[in-house]
């Protein structure tokens, strides 16, 4: 993605003033979402990572410091924030919210080993067991209540009208009454840093974080961290679910679920991708890189259920 805010040692050490930061011994423009600029920066207290926020108003990013407090008093391991000299989470710069964090070490994998998926499974249960904060939003990036969006710059195209059919099929399988939970919704490889020994893997990026049905979460791990060869790799699956059922039992609805909501997942991206790069902010390189999903999603929906026998119920 491009990066929107392009900086130099000294506009860096203007912003790093209210943290008592005055060195700045290497510095460097991190890869990110298209919602950030990041800047890995090498300083007198450490390496540390500066986000600011492109797109969010100053009391979104607010939210965010919040949860990641929030996050950090429940002992759950995901990025730690570094306070200004006056204790505030946030500081503005060009009128844009800016934060800053402790750099974590380590490297992005886009193959995980059984261990890791486990323990990352194991990560999202207890996430799920945190009770969700007043602010949490409740609608997702990616959420089915956002599909009809695809009417307002392409109605009747055929994405909208499989759209329309996705959300038919995903809607016989969602009651009120499925396990909601504090949920990430959006764990792909990109978000999870691996420590170097491959012993460690912490999530990152809680931007998308929602309260919703915590089987979501897992079919999106499906689809963020066990697709190879266009399709689901049901032993990464099963080493996930083996992690979060170590420490919350699904219900049998949820199990029999599992395949609608992997469609769902899938869609959902779908979705995203084809609104942001066709509509949004389009992008030649970007435009068709929904396809991907679209037919991942209808790859998985055409499987035998008997795929997903992951669980006894």
């Amino acid at each position: 993605m491009a990066q929107y805010s392009i900086l130099n040692k000294v506009e860096l050490l203007e912003i790093l003033e209210p943290y008592s930061i005055s060195e700045i011994r290497s510095y460097e423009i991190l890869g990110g979402g298209s919602e950030n600029t990041n800047y890995k920066i090498e300083s007198e207290f450490g390496i540390i990572v500066l986000t600011i926020s492109e797109q969010k108003t100053f009391e979104e990013a607010q939210n965010l410091t919040r949860m990641l407090d929030y996050l950090k008093k429940h002992n759950f391991s995901t990025s730690e924030l570094v306070y200004t000299a006056k204790n505030k989470s946030l500081s503005m710069f060009n009128n844009k919210p800016v934060m800053v964090k402790k750099f974590i070490a380590g490297k992005i994998m886009s193959s995980l080993p059984a261990h890791l998926l486990e323990q990352i499974g194991t990560d999202v249960a207890k996430l799920h067991k945190i009770s969700p904060p007043d602010y949490l939003r409740e609608v997702m990036w990616c959420g089915k209540e956002r599909f009809n969006e695809v009417e307002e710059y392409a109605l009747n195209s055929s994405f909208d009208i499989w759209m329309k059919d996705i959300l038919l099929y995903v809607d016989k399988y969602i009651t009120p009454d499925l396990p909601k939970a504090f949920i990430h919704t959006d764990i792909f490889d990109s978000n999870i840093i691996v420590n170097h020994d491959e012993t460690r893997a912490t999530i990152m990026d809680f931007e998308e974080a929602t309260y919703y049905f915590r089987i979501f979460d897992i079919a999106m791990l499906f689809i963020g961290l066990c697709i190879e060869n266009r399709t689901i790799n049901f032993s990464h699956a099963s080493s996930i679910l083996k992690g979060y059922t170590n420490n919350i039992q699904l219900t049998k609805i949820e199990i029999q679920i599992l395949q609608p909501l992997t469609v769902y997942a899938a869609a959902g991206v779908a979705f995203w991708r084809h609104k942001n790069f066709n509509h949004i902010k389009p992008d030649e390189y970007l435009k068709d890189t929904y396809l991907e999903m679209k037919d991942l999603a209808d790859t998985i929906r055409a499987l035998s259920s008997s795929h997903f026998n992951l669980l006894k119920p």
